[in-house]
């Protein structure tokens, strides 16, 4: 089942996340320019990002994600693994990845990722994404979350009460809720996972589309 975001035009979604309000505006733009159709300065890459490949790569591709999207994690599985060896580690292409979130558990399992430290979080993301049916009850009708959410934290290295206290630390939600409301400003996103490459929207899914989206940004950049 593919997940897609609850947005109508100009109107304001709130979803609960942790006892949070993440709210997302349902206008904007996708391109990259001096003023945009958003009212927001452009896009790049932010500090706090979560980062993958030399950040001197001559394209950017950004993955807005939602860790309990099955879709997403198809992605993570099939496509992935060859877009890092052919982009990311040739350094072609800096991979970036910010949350989306669509179910309260996104937010949940995201903090998990964070609590592990930069250095694993793209570890952790993949772990989620192929245990999502161990803790998914969004998409796997009578999982227990919250347990299946423990055990994965145990193998991550956390006690039951170290994934709690992450889980439920708020300290990051204002800027959870920052990023998802930007993206979906700037791209317009209706489902997970959505992809800007060179900060415009990319309509990319497959292995193939993939590589001639990036092939295509970097020959515009002289790039082979």
């Amino acid at each position: 089942m593919s997940k897609k975001v609850w947005i109508i035009l100009a109107a304001v979604v709130v979803i609960a996340i942790g006892g949070i309000a993440y709210t997302m505006m349902g206008s904007g733009g996708d391109t990259l320019a001096a003023t945009d159709a958003s009212g927001l300065p452009p896009d790049k890459v932010q500090p706090d990002d979560h980062t993958m490949g030399d950040h001197k790569a001559p394209v950017v591709m950004v993955e807005y994600f939602a860790q309990a999207c099955s879709v997403c994690a198809a992605f993570d599985q099939q496509v992935f693994p060859l877009l890092k060896a052919k982009y990311i580690d040739t350094g072609k292409v800096l991979y970036v990845m910010r949350l989306f979130p669509l179910f309260p558990l996104d937010g949940q399992a995201y903090k998990l990722d964070m609590c592990v430290g930069p250095d694993k979080f793209f570890q952790a993301t993949d772990l989620l994404f192929r245990t999502q049916p161990q803790w998914d009850a969004a998409e796997y009708q009578g999982v227990d979350a919250q347990a299946g959410l423990h055990k994965v934290a145990r193998i991550m290295g956390m006690s039951d009460a170290q994934a709690d206290a992450c889980m439920n630390d708020t300290a990051k939600d204002e800027r959870i809720n920052k990023v998802a409301e930007e993206g979906n400003t700037r791209y317009q996103i209706t489902g997970t996972p959505t992809f800007a490459i060179d900060f415009k929207k990319a309509n990319v899914n497959s292995w193939d589309s993939v590589q001639k989206a990036l092939d295509e940004a970097l020959a515009a950049k002289g790039v082979k």
